[in-house]
């Protein structure tokens, strides 16, 4: 039987000073930006003296989650993940209108938003769901139920118009992944995104047309060995599939007839031609056409209420200004001085706190959400790419904390650990060079706020708590 050793002693060093090392660059970046002659380092009434009081609340109570029974974490995942919901509920309804949003909640004199701590408790639901069915056939209930997990709470986020906090919570998809859900479930949310892209940019009925052939020629090409072993049904399955494609081609442009009428037809003629093979075990083409059914009615109702009823006109501005639809001086300034500060950097910089762009506050929200554009200016091409390997090596470490864990739960966990940590650093670093539509969320340890701060290191010392005791309990 193993000694248990004391709590610090099983916490895995390396991931502790690399959480430690970005606190302290998020800090040292924050002072910069607010940075003159007459500023004080330790001066709270500041954003960097915020930040490291802060951080300080932080760490004890990271600390103090080291004291807690790694139990309690699965014991009360679904208490925590129902208390988010309900916070998250009440926040929609009671919140003020910030930059957009109504996502802040203000209790006294302090603020936060539930958002970023409802990743650990939506994290924590979903390392307790997977950790139970760990071993199960991934049936549509489980399938279902662990997409709800995720959904609930990034539905009512996006109520919140708070899309880019949302966004981040769809990372999640690549751990139900990992935990063997089928690849086409994740690729499938990858062509949501991409219809919605070239629906913006080409319009609904070209990518309704270029999905409706693909749909096509996928069923004709594999509907060979249907026709050779079934010769009269596959010849009416597929005279009756084409025929509601070709009226769906055709129904708009010569018919003159309404696309969504002419979609309905063509979905009830696909139905139809399934239903005349239901009995062929062989030939099972109703998977495909139910996502094709669904990317459908996505890209002809969802494309449009998305961008007129839940993003508002400003983000939907950022979008197509990336996209190259807009050439809107305001909608593209704050990437553009954002670029520009950055590349003025060069590749050694031009110092720590000698950012000249930084501290006549060329780019707007430069402490929080542009972040990036400080450390690029101050520290260069090579700093940057020094920052950014501190960041690589504190997500491979996670992923290596996951990998030996025991235990499903604490495995799932450390993944949702890992993608959120990816996608919202990809999300932030890509949106600062202009790569990614300007939606707005901080980079993790380095972004000014109280709330994303407390909330990724909680994140992070519940991994370190079930990681101590990964030798010990088996959960």
């Amino acid at each position: 039987m193993r000694e248990k050793k004391s709590i610090m002693e099983n916490v895995d060093q390396p991931l502790l000073w690399l959480y430690l090392s970005l606190m302290v660059i998020g800090l040292l970046n924050v002072f910069a930006v607010s940075f003159s002659d007459d500023v004080k380092f330790f001066d709270l009434s500041l954003p960097h003296g915020k930040q490291f009081l802060w951080m300080g609340i932080s760490l004890v109570v990271g600390f103090s989650i080291l004291t807690f029974e790694s139990s309690f974490f699965t014991k009360f995942a679904m208490v925590l993940y129902g208390v988010t919901i309900a916070v998250l509920i009440v926040t929609f309804v009671v919140a003020v209108d910030i930059n957009g949003a109504r996502s802040w909640l203000q209790v006294g004199s302090f603020q936060f938003q539930p958002a970023e701590f409802g990743k650990t408790t939506t994290a924590l639901m979903l390392a307790k769901f997977l950790s139970i069915i760990n071993g199960q056939p991934r049936s549509f209930k489980n399938k279902l139920l662990s997409y709800l997990i995720i959904g609930v709470p990034m539905g009512i986020i996006v109520l919140q118009s708070d899309v880019g906090s949302a966004l981040v919570y769809a990372s999640l998809v690549l751990v139900v992944y990992r935990e063997g859900f089928p690849v086409y479930e994740v690729l499938f949310v990858l062509a949501i995104g991409l219809c919605f892209v070239f629906a913006l940019i080409f319009g609904v009925d070209p990518v309704a047309v270029v999905l409706t052939f693909i749909i096509w020629l996928y069923i004709v090409f594999n509907s060979f060995k249907l026709v050779r072993k079934e010769k009269i049904k596959g010849i009416v399955f597929l005279v009756i599939f084409s025929a509601g494609v070709f009226f769906f081609l055709i129904g708009g442009e010569v018919l003159g007839m309404d696309t969504h009428i002419a979609a309905a037809v063509m979905l009830i003629a696909m139905i139809a031609a399934l239903i005349n093979v239901r009995k062929v075990r062989f030939f099972q083409m109703n998977i495909p056409v139910v996502l094709f059914a669904i990317l459908m009615v996505f890209v002809m109702f969802g494309v449009e209420t998305i961008t007129t009823d839940i993003l508002e006109d400003y983000q939907v501005q950022r979008i197509e200004t990336l996209l190259g639809m807009s050439d809107d001086a305001d909608a593209e300034y704050n990437v553009t001085q954002s670029k520009m500060t950055i590349g003025s950097g060069g590749v050694f910089g031009k110092g720590y706190l000698q950012g000249t762009l930084t501290q006549s506050e060329q780019v707007p929200e430069q402490s929080t959400d542009f972040i990036f554009c400080t450390i690029g200016e101050e520290w260069g091409f090579f700093g940057t790419f020094i920052f950014l390997v501190i960041y690589l090596l504190f997500i491979l470490r996670v992923i290596f904390i996951a990998e030996r864990q025991r235990s499903p739960f604490s495995r799932v966990y450390a993944y949702c650990v890992a993608s959120f940590f990816f996608l919202q650093i990809m999300i932030n670093v890509g949106m600062t060079i202009g790569l990614i539509p300007v939606i707005g969320i901080p980079l993790p340890f380095i972004s000014y706020g109280g709330s994303s701060v407390l909330a990724f290191s909680i994140m992070i010392f519940i991994m370190l708590r079930l990681d101590a005791d990964r030798l010990f309990i088996l959960r």
